[in-house]
């Protein structure tokens, strides 16, 4: 189980970074870059890698019941429409207030409904052991969120912003939480998927190579969401010639080096749920959600986004220790399941 938790720190620190190549990708606008962002992290590097580990996927695939194949991937186009927002989200209200509210709505509904879906309730202790760590980690959410508001307060009443601050917070804060709603659908679709993953070992693969097909599925329908708005918006507007624009090869890098390291956290993440039992899926989301929230906020940080705001960033460094104490009381959690 160590190599598990080991595997899953390493997914959050690429999900707590890939945030980062949202920013500042000119001169690209956002769809030339979301989609080689789709094209490549969404589409290519997930069969290529699956491909590589388990070479004929496709024939466990199609052994799997077509509702199961068209829940998963509806999820995934769920999870689809979510990403475009929050790449929106980190635009309007800047990365540490964006994975603060998505990823606190994701961790608990993504881990806590296909628990009840597929009837895999663990024991009332470990259960009850559970649920109070995902309540530690909403309320962790909850102090970042204060913080972000804070700010937005802090910098409305010195006049720094442009006046209309508030209304931008607050569609920022909203975007954000539907975000969060599609990106819990994720992790329901890559446990219905995970019904592949059993054909695939039953034939004989390692399950620790088979838990990628399942993002295969899953992502398909994600896939579909995130490049066709993409293409409809280069060809509306079009910025379809930010691809020959003066600049586009360090944009071009840009896209692609967000797009592995987006895809390396949900691989990652894959291999570690196989390792840590059977609340892999629950355990795994819910720190996978808090730890890579705290990396996130930590190059924010970095990023100068709470500079000169001592208040609220004194805020988020409480926030953030909340989100740790939740992360070891989730992994009681698993250890008494």
């Amino acid at each position: 189980m160590i190599y598990g938790f080991l595997l899953l720190l390493l997914a959050c620190c690429f999900q707590g970074s890939f945030g980062l190549g949202m920013k500042k990708y000119q001169p690209f606008s956002w769809e030339a870059f979301w989609a080689i962002f789709s094209l490549v992290g969404i589409l290519i590097i997930p069969v290529l890698w699956t491909w590589v580990e388990v070479p004929d996927f496709f024939s466990y695939i199609r052994q799997t019941p077509s509702n199961v194949l068209w829940t998963a991937s509806f999820c995934g186009f769920l999870w689809g429409i979510s990403s475009i927002m929050f790449g929106k989200a980190i635009d309007s209200i800047g990365v540490s207030l964006t994975y603060g509210v998505n990823m606190g709505i994701s961790a608990s509904l993504g881990s806590l409904i296909p628990l009840f879906i597929f009837g895999n309730i663990p024991a009332a202790g470990s259960f009850t052991v559970l649920l109070m760590g995902t309540a530690i980690m909403l309320t962790g959410v909850a102090v970042i969120t204060k913080a972000g508001l804070l700010k937005e307060k802090i910098i409305t009443a010195s006049g720094q912003g442009s006046g209309t601050g508030g209304s931008n917070l607050t569609k920022g804060l909203i975007i954000a939480s539907v975000a969060g709603l599609g990106s819990a659908a994720m992790n329901i679709g890559f446990s219905y998927a995970n019904q592949t993953v059993d054909i695939a070992v039953a034939a004989g693969t390692a399950k620790i190579s088979a838990s990628l097909i399942s993002w295969v599925i899953t992502l398909s329908g994600g896939f579909v969401a995130n490049f066709v708005y993409a293409v409809i918006l280069l060809i509306k507007n079009g910025t379809y010639r930010d691809y020959t624009a003066k600049g586009a090869g360090t944009a071009y890098g840009k896209a692609l080096l967000t797009a592995a390291i987006w895809y390396l956290a949900l691989g990652f993440y894959a291999k570690a749920t196989a390792l840590l039992g059977p609340l892999g899926a629950v355990v795994g989301w819910l720190a996978f959600n808090g730890l890579s929230l705290i990396i996130s906020n930590a190059w924010g940080l970095k990023d100068g986004e709470w500079k000169g705001f001592a208040a609220p960033k004194k805020l988020l460094l409480w926030g953030n220790v909340i989100l740790i104490l939740s992360w070891a009381v989730v992994g009681i959690a698993n250890s008494m399941a």
